[in-house]
């Protein structure tokens, strides 16, 4: 690449970097639309340039993100540039969309992590002491408007309120790392659109039928179900990680089955309606559905569910 090339796309996209960063910083609500644009310029210029190039420009982006938008957007340019490196350095590897999405999602966690970090650092904001107040404020909330429409609420019933509500607190790494797979397949699937779009690529994510997931995420799983059987004393550090491992695992396991409805709508030859509605439904009916999709992904993944389907289909 010509290096007049390397510098007129760093300044483009470090002036489009900036635009959205003072449109998310100043304008509130609209962060929701322009947290996933954030990352863009950055996977554009990596995937482009490699990681030399990308240094300077992402060095670059964030010391003039400082200036244009205070050092209150340093956590946020954090997540962005972390997550959008991530992801463009994978494909500017040639590696395979589902490597490119664990790459970005492993970029997002570690931009996630230096939110925090620099969250607490620089204006001393410590996010679980944030949602663990906020959790009590609801929970007194509740209280009162059960008092208040003629409900009495008893210890039992108060002491079941609080155990539920602190579960979100102690799963915030799952989610956490859910959050970042999510958030790593939307910037990898947008990213794929603008470069086809602008750089006449042909880059395209496979169908949802095709994704199967390693199958040592099984035996992780089973390791965790089996660490949920122990009685951990509640509150401890083991009770804790053995929580999240169940939640984390168990997301893929549910994703293993979603990805499983699709492809056994395409091997039967029945409408995409099918599985977009089961997503849809386990998505509004988690507390119904959640567990049998889950289930369907385990045997999918341990029996190879899919592939005995399609042998069976050629025969």
């Amino acid at each position: 690449m010509k290096q007049s090339n390397v510098l007129k796309d760093g300044v483009l996209y470090t002036a489009i970097y900036l635009l959205i960063l003072m449109v998310t910083v100043f304008i509130p609500g609209i962060e929701i639309i322009t947290l996933f644009l954030l990352p863009l310029p950055f996977v554009l210029f990596a995937s482009r340039y490699g990681w030399k190039a990308t240094l300077a420009f992402s060095a670059g982006a964030v010391i003039l993100s400082l200036f244009v938008a205070t050092i209150y957007s340093l956590p946020l340019t954090a997540i962005a540039a972390l997550g959008g490196v991530a992801v463009g350095l994978a494909i500017h590897q040639r590696k395979s969309p589902y490597e490119a999405w664990a790459q970005g999602a492993v970029g997002y966690v570690i931009g996630i992590l230096m939110f925090y970090v620099l969250s607490l650092w620089l204006f001393n904001i410590n996010w679980i002491e944030e949602i663990d107040g906020y959790i009590q404020e609801s929970i007194q909330t509740s209280k009162r408007v059960m008092e208040s429409v003629g409900s009495s609420v008893s210890e039992e019933q108060l002491q079941l309120l609080e155990e539920q509500f602190s579960q979100v607190t102690v799963l915030l790494p799952s989610f956490m790392g859910i959050f970042a797979v999510g958030l790593a397949f939307i910037t990898l699937w947008l990213g794929f659109k603008m470069m086809n779009k602008l750089y006449k690529e042909s880059f395209y994510f496979p169908p949802i039928r095709s994704l199967s997931l390693p199958k040592v995420l099984l035996w992780y799983y089973l390791i965790a179900v089996i660490a949920t059987w122990f009685d951990f004393e509640q509150g401890t550090i083991w009770k804790e990680a053995v929580q999240n491992a169940y939640t984390f695992t168990g997301f893929f396991m549910t994703l293993q089955g979603l990805s499983f409805m699709f492809a056994y709508a395409y091997e039967k030859k029945l409408s995409k309606a099918f599985p977009i509605t089961g997503v849809v439904l386990t998505l509004i009916l988690p507390f119904l559905l959640l567990y049998p999709v889950r289930i369907l992904g385990i045997i999918d993944l341990g029996f190879s569910l899919r592939e005995r389907l399609s042998n069976k289909k050629d025969r």
